[in-house]
């Protein structure tokens, strides 16, 4: 078991202990962690779940799990391609085993290298960090400041390690499921196919009540749609409504459990059916982006509206509003 001494985790992200041997790594505001990880012992052999936003949280992500369990990192498994859970495998060595399914591993190659292409270009992230604090010398909605100054702090962490980042593929892949036997604990990595991404992975504890489950979780703030397939996402959630699993950890916000799958439904439902009811009047997609979320979603706007607007934009297109070329 770790010491006390081994639980200060990170500027970036802060370690709570879930049960004996399991950490929930949570990012932290003002860090560059961005997301959500994992550190889970097996008995000989230390599993991580995601890697973070950046080369500096992935090191600290490293540190914090080989201090605690006193071994190198045995294996990161990946849940899902979305470069924020991903980025950070690249300061691991190659003893450390990068795991993802086939289709995370391909979309993760397509990516890349545009991804390495724009880390070079470092005349547009100039251009866009001073764009953002622009914008923040001026903007009055503590919501949207809020997103700004967090924005400004991820570019910034970006910025400095544009000359450094290299992305890791993963050194082995998997389509279904692959069980993992320790002595202390098994652990299920079970692919739920496309939903929230192309292919979303989770980890399950069985024996714990425990299971990570990437951005398949949004808890406490507003889940990213941008990119989905809502239907399957849908399942994907019930899905997990539906398991024996008691404790959750999103990939995004506090450990939480069913009650949070349940309340990430409706926030679905309701923003679909107030944007439908804007699109089915005729509507502009501008008009859509005033509606007001009840509560409790109210509150999950605050830390910028760029994740709403998205949101809005895509169950305004999907139902049918009329897109204008200027929008």
């Amino acid at each position: 078991m770790a010491s006390n001494r081994n639980l200060r985790g990170s500027k970036h992200f802060t370690l709570q202990p879930l049960t004996d041997g399991v950490y929930a790594c949570l990012h932290k505001p003002g860090g560059a962690a961005y997301s959500n990880a994992g550190i889970i012992e097996l008995g000989d052999h230390t599993l991580l779940v995601d890697s973070f936003d950046s080369l500096a949280a992935g090191r600290d992500l490293r540190q914090t799990a080989e201090s605690l369990l006193e071994r190198p990192v045995g294996t990161i498994v990946l849940t899902h391609a979305h470069g924020d859970h991903w980025k950070g495998a690249s300061v691991f060595d190659a003893e450390t085993l990068l795991l993802a399914s086939k289709t995370v591993r391909q979309v993760c190659l397509d990516r890349g290298p545009l991804m390495v292409e724009d880390m070079k270009d470092a005349a547009a992230w100039e251009k866009r960090l001073g764009e953002t604090e622009l914008q923040l010398r001026t903007e009055q909605d503590d919501r949207v400041r809020v997103g700004l100054e967090r924005a400004v702090m991820r570019i910034g962490y970006a910025m400095a390690e544009m000359g450094e980042f290299r992305p890791r593929y993963a050194d082995r892949t998997f389509e279904d499921t692959v069980l993992f036997q320790g002595s202390k604990r098994n652990a299920e990595l079970r692919s739920l196919g496309c939903g929230h991404s192309e292919d979303d992975a989770v980890l399950f504890l069985p024996h714990d009540g425990v299971a990570f489950i990437g951005d398949i979780g949004f808890f406490d703030t507003q889940p990213f749609l941008g990119f989905c397939d809502i239907e399957l996402y849908r399942r994907q959630l019930l899905f997990l409504q539906e398991s024996d699993f008691k404790v959750l950890v999103p990939g995004h916000g506090p450990v939480g459990d069913k009650n949070d799958i349940a309340l990430q439904l409706r926030y679905m439902d309701v923003l679909e059916d107030l944007v439908g009811t804007v699109a089915a009047g005729g509507g502009s997609l501008e008009e859509a982006r005033q509606i007001m979320l009840p509560d409790p979603f109210d509150k999950w706007l605050m830390g910028g509206m760029a994740r709403f607007d998205d949101n809005v934009r895509f169950f305004f297109a999907r139902l049918g509003g009329e897109m204008r070329p200027d929008v």
